[in-house]
């Protein structure tokens, strides 16, 4: 029986992508990981993030599967309104980030009842808002809008007071670390924002323009309060780490920094956050899961890290022009566009030599060892997009685009 790495492209992303759908639960989310802690060794991982509920379902729309995607965000909003309370009251008097956690909306709940895991650590975390209305405005100005109701506008109108009244300050980012000022928190929920703003930032990416901005209104003063704060923080994540990987989300899915922002983040972690088998999230992290062993001064590479890059470059090299910090339009050719198409290759081939036998995109590597949160939901989502995105940009360009033939077709094993 051949591995997975022997098969071709479409099979390997049909491969991962049943490893995904193993994740996947009756109520339409994903837990972030198999991995039980039946064993003692750390954190159970068999359970709902929100965040990673939504990175893992966007693989779906990739592959044509909008149904199943949009009953992943019916179930976010059902987490959202089993705790409204704590985001209208948030949205009116701000808690203390540090000692009020239990005042926030946790980032992860039990995957059948919903409830609350824990309030003991940093909850605020305000990307997952932004990814949230980001994501939501989109399925709406795809043609999904039917799909929800009166009552799940309203949601989302508190849940941009919320980001008005807690948004552009500190949080605990994507990796729950903090407080500090994050540009990839403040970039996010700038995204979500101009999602919903009528002013048409995002009216390129629709081929018919679906107005959503009486739905939830958004004012200028909370755009030009968004940039303010971003532009502070950039290039940096946060005053303590110069670069991370979770930037790379100003890129994709955001697209909400300006050309030469895009060539710093991405010059940034790849001189100073890139290893052989993943990203490293930031400078000095030491997070690298239990049961791992770090040698000297070694620090945990997140294969999830490679897709990513593989998806910005892909990105780039899709389209003929970006745009410059004051949003005119940047003329790409196809020699730039080229260059950008054989580094999202190069990336994903770098990431698949990073799976396992059996396809699965693991948390992390410590030197050769993998972390048990193997394979990692959003990881592997990111894994199918990646490939995907691929094909696609192939098949629309087949003469300034082309897939190695190893990648594309039957591959030798990975040693």
């Amino acid at each position: 029986m051949k591995t997975f790495h022997e098969l071709s492209l479409e099979e390997r992303i049909t491969i991962s992508y049943q490893q995904l759908e193993r994740m996947r639960r009756p109520n339409g989310g994903y837990i972030a990981s198999p991995y039980n802690a039946e064993d003692g060794s750390g954190d159970a991982y068999n359970v709902f993030w929100i965040r990673d509920i939504m990175f893992a379902t966007y693989a779906n729309e990739y592959l044509g599967c909008f149904d199943k995607m949009v009953e992943s965000f019916r179930l976010v909003l059902d987490i959202f309104k089993k705790f409204h309370p704590r985001i209208v009251q948030a949205s009116i008097i701000k808690p203390d980030v540090r000692h009020q956690t239990g005042q926030f909306m946790p980032a992860r709940v039990h995957p059948t009842t919903l409830d609350t895991i824990t309030d003991a650590w940093g909850h605020h975390q305000l990307d997952v808002y932004g990814l949230f209305m980001y994501k939501m405005g989109d399925l709406i100005k795809k043609g999904y809008g039917f799909r929800f109701s009166r009552e799940d506008f309203t949601l989302i109108s508190h849940i941009r007071n919320y980001i008005f009244n807690m948004g552009f300050e500190a949080d605990y980012g994507m990796w729950e670390e903090g407080p500090e000022e994050h540009s990839s928190s403040f970039g996010a929920v700038l995204g979500g924002l101009m999602m919903w703003f009528d002013q048409g930032f995002y009216d390129y990416k629709y081929k018919t323009k679906i107005e959503i901005s009486h739905y939830v209104p958004v004012s200028e003063r909370m755009i030009a309060d968004g940039y303010k704060s971003l532009m502070r923080v950039l290039p940096r994540e946060s005053d303590s780490r110069p670069y991370d990987m979770s930037q790379l989300s100003l890129i994709w899915p955001y697209n909400i920094v300006d050309f030469d922002t895009k060539t710093i983040l991405l010059h940034n972690i790849e001189t100073h956050l890139l290893g052989k088998h993943g990203v490293r999230r930031y400078p000095g992290d030491v997070y690298c899961g239990k049961g791992l062993v770090p040698g000297h001064n070694e620090t945990a590479e997140w294969p999830l890290g490679l897709a990513w890059l593989a998806i910005c470059y892909a990105k780039l090299a899709e389209h003929g022009h970006d745009f410059d910090v004051a949003h005119m339009r940047i003329h790409l050719d196809w020699h730039q566009r080229r260059s950008y198409f054989l580094k999202a290759v190069h990336y994903f081939e770098q990431l698949e030599n990073s799976m396992t036998p059996d396809g699965c995109v693991p948390e992390m590597y410590l030197g050769k060892q993998i972390g048990h949160n193997t394979p990692l939901a959003w990881a592997q989502s990111f894994h199918i997009i990646s490939g995907q995105m691929l094909i696609n940009l192939a098949a629309a360009h087949p003469r300034e685009f082309k897939i190695p033939h190893d990648l594309r077709h039957r591959r030798t094993a990975v040693a």
